[in-house]
């Protein structure tokens, strides 16, 4: 090879490579390049952004629910083991009596006994009520839900109705399958009594005590319609008469199972009055998730978000907005804050 072939082909090399500098620089933007890409990866932590999504998406589904049903729902936080539990209900009967069928929803009606004559009263709370007094002693109307498995009470429900009775008495109002009874008591004052659920060291299940609820005197008046109402949410046990909590015990027991009919009136110390606009709300399950692992509550007890039947804050339950906090793994925090009106921000 001549001087002048190696020379030409030393710079077609020269002009084919890097020089040392150019690869230092090279080498330098690079690092800078992924030094940049690392930093924005490592602030991007898909948990943190699971997690509020997780929790907004089950309390903005509760208080779907709740507008769509028209019935409460709530949103169970367990920090323990990190799970969040929706919960819903739903109306599982109505009866207006608004005719002698005593037709109610999903076309279970009632039978009436010991009524010689009309049983209904033209004017009742909303339209016709259900007179007890026009009827012989010991008169009743029989529900039968036995066959219905809606109608459990086990995880919670809530009963409400519209009284007016005729006297004062000691008296037994309803009886719902032997779990849930109504009385009225000479003083003016309404008791609920549930009866919960036992279970033996062999897995059997039992009926077990007991457990009463009773309002202060005045609850109910004779001649004037009241608004009467129990609620069970497997947390609390309470009593509301015209919408206002009168009576609180709390009570976490399941309940025992409805084996009998639901029975108005009928008992030895009759009802004397009206009853109208009955509705029985029955608790359901909903769906259950686990934050991730690299996430925790800031609250360690276990707490609860519910919504009423317009989807806001439940105002018995809630007082405020209420705000949920979240910790992670680096030791920050983000929250969420549910207001009156159940938006969730």
């Amino acid at each position: 090879m001549t001087t002048l072939e190696i020379s030409a082909s030393s710079q077609r090399s020269s002009r084919s490579g890097f020089t040392l500098l150019e690869l230092l620089l090279v080498m330098g933007l690079l690092g800078t390049i992924l030094g940049i890409g690392l930093g924005t990866f490592a602030s991007f932590d898909p948990g943190r952004r699971a997690a509020r999504g997780l929790v907004a998406n089950a309390l903005r589904q509760a208080r779907n629910e709740a507008i769509a049903n028209r019935a409460p729902a709530r949103v169970m936080f367990d920090p323990a083991t990190r799970t969040v539990t929706s919960q819903g209900t739903a109306v599982a009967g109505t009866w207006r009596f608004e005719s002698p069928k005593l037709e109610g929803a999903r076309e279970i009606n009632g039978l009436a006994q010991g009524f010689p004559g009309t049983m209904l009263t033209e004017d009742g709370f909303v339209g016709s009520a259900l007179d007890l007094d026009l009827g012989e002693r010991g008169c009743r109307v029989v529900i039968d839900l036995t066959e219905e498995p809606l109608f459990q009470l086990r995880r919670g429900f809530r009963l409400s109705c519209a009284l007016r009775p005729k006297v004062l008495k000691a008296s037994t109002v309803l009886d719902f399958g032997g779990v849930l009874s109504l009385e009225s008591v000479p003083d003016g004052s309404i008791q609920f009594t549930v009866v919960t659920r036992r279970v033996d060291e062999l897995g059997r299940a039992f009926p077990g005590e007991s457990v009463v609820v009773k309002t202060a005197p005045g609850a109910i008046e004779a001649g004037r319609w009241s608004q009467v109402e129990v609620r069970y949410d497997g947390r609390w046990l309470s009593a509301l008469s015209d919408g206002v909590p009168v009576a609180m015990r709390e009570e976490s027991r399941e309940l025992w199972d409805v084996e009998k009919p639901l029975v108005i009136g009928g008992a030895r110390s009759g009802y004397n009055g009206q009853i109208d606009d009955l509705v029985i709300v029955v608790s359901k399950e909903g769906e259950e998730f686990v934050l991730p692992n690299s996430v925790e509550f800031e609250i360690q007890e276990p707490f609860e978000v519910r919504f009423d039947e317009g989807g806001g804050l439940d105002p018995v339950a809630h007082a405020r907005p209420m705000e949920i906090g979240l910790l992670f793994s680096d030791d920050t925090r983000d929250s969420l804050t549910v207001q009156m009106y159940g938006t969730v921000e």
